[in-house]
């Protein structure tokens, strides 16, 4: 997903728009980036971004630390309209290092990602400035019951700062 993104409409809510991620899941799971979905196993809950401020989040799964798929937010267009979609990608696991650990979790494969379209349908419009994939991260996780694993948006910090700023300018 490209973070130049400005705007997307909600998540279309039909079988054949999902038909093009289902197969994105059964070819990654064939070529063995997978694991078994059917199965209840401990995963590893991480988060890796493009840049700090205004990146790209995605979570990030694992049951072996060896094999890391994401579960993100991203786009399809449909009859000339942007809408959000979900993405899922095998990660090299030398991206490790610029992961955040966020929790653990057992369940079955199947069941984050239907937590992950799940989130995505109510999600609402895509805007790049607020309610955008770290606010999507925020919600997955507290979808999969990791609630306190949610971390500060952008928008929160810069939010933040114009507060601690207007603060202290107040005191002068």
């Amino acid at each position: 997903m490209s973070s130049s993104e400005i705007f997307a409409e909600p998540m279309l809510d039909t079988e054949d728009y999902l038909k093009k991620y289902t197969e994105q899941l059964i070819e990654l799971y064939d070529e063995g980036l997978l694991p078994d979905l059917n199965l209840e196993q401990e995963y590893t809950v991480y988060s890796i971004r493009e840049s700090e401020f205004g990146g790209h989040k995605s979570i990030v799964l694992t049951t072996d630390d060896e094999y890391f798929f994401t579960v993100e937010l991203g786009f399809r267009e449909v009859n000339g309209k942007k809408h959000i979609y979900p993405v899922t990608k095998a990660i090299d696991k030398s991206l490790k290092a610029k992961m955040e650990y966020l929790g653990k979790k057992v369940t079955t494969g199947y069941a984050l990602i239907g937590n992950a379209i799940a989130v995505m349908q109510q999600f609402g419009s895509y805007f790049k400035s607020c309610n955008n994939c770290q606010d999507y991260c925020n919600m997955y996780m507290e979808a999969i019951g990791l609630k306190e694993a949610q971390t500060l948006t952008d928008v929160d910090e810069l939010v933040r700062l114009v507060s601690m700023i207007l603060a202290f300018l107040a005191m002068r």
